[in-house]
């Protein structure tokens, strides 16, 4: 399975499919999930895959286990590879939350709670995601802005993409550091 020969899981897929020929794996089996597994103890060989992404999935796993199952993902996508987080940005939905609160902005803080998997456990701003995957030897790390209906400055998610480093990278970050 693969998109322009390249390995893609999402992690957290559920109903939807980001990337059509992409492997889905969720918590629950669903029309588009391939393979049923746990977010935070990933059923694959080290970096076997190019591209790893997950759609509002993160923010289901404790704070307590985030660090060591971003660890898991990381483990599975071989170096130079691909990594792309969409969750809440918890600061703006706080921030929404705190100037016009209703349920809705209840909702969208501890999630739908439709399932017994479908609540919120942790909350992040981009500092402390980043902060995070920087830690577990992620590089190149930008954040997508689409604003908030409409709204610019209010981001929508907080999106992250970055890339493993490999071989090549720690190479250049070494001659760097030794200047």
């Amino acid at each position: 399975m693969g998109v322009n020969g390249r390995m893609i899981l999402e992690i957290g897929c559920g109903e939807y499919k980001v990337y059509g020929q992409s492997l889905g794996l969720d918590i629950r089996k669903t029309t588009k999930t391939d393979i049923v597994a746990d977010a935070r103890i990933l059923p694959f060989e080290d970096g076997v895959f190019d591209l790893i992404f997950s759609s509002h999935s993160i923010e289901h796993i404790s704070h307590r286990e985030v660090r060591s199952t971003l660890a898991e993902w990381i483990r599975v996508l071989r170096p130079g590879g691909g990594i792309e987080i969409i969750c809440p940005d918890l600061r703006a939905r706080a921030a929404i939350f705190a100037a016009r609160p209703t349920w809705d902005g209840v909702m969208k803080i501890y999630g739908d709670q439709d399932y017994p998997e479908n609540s919120h456990l942790s909350g992040y701003s981009y500092g402390l995601l980043k902060e995070i995957l920087i830690s577990l030897g992620i590089g190149r790390i930008k954040r997508i802005i689409r604003g908030y209906k409409g709204i610019p400055f209010i981001p929508n998610s907080l999106h992250l993409v970055g890339e493993k480093k490999g071989l090549s990278q720690r190479r250049v970050e070494t001659r760097r550091k030794s200047s």
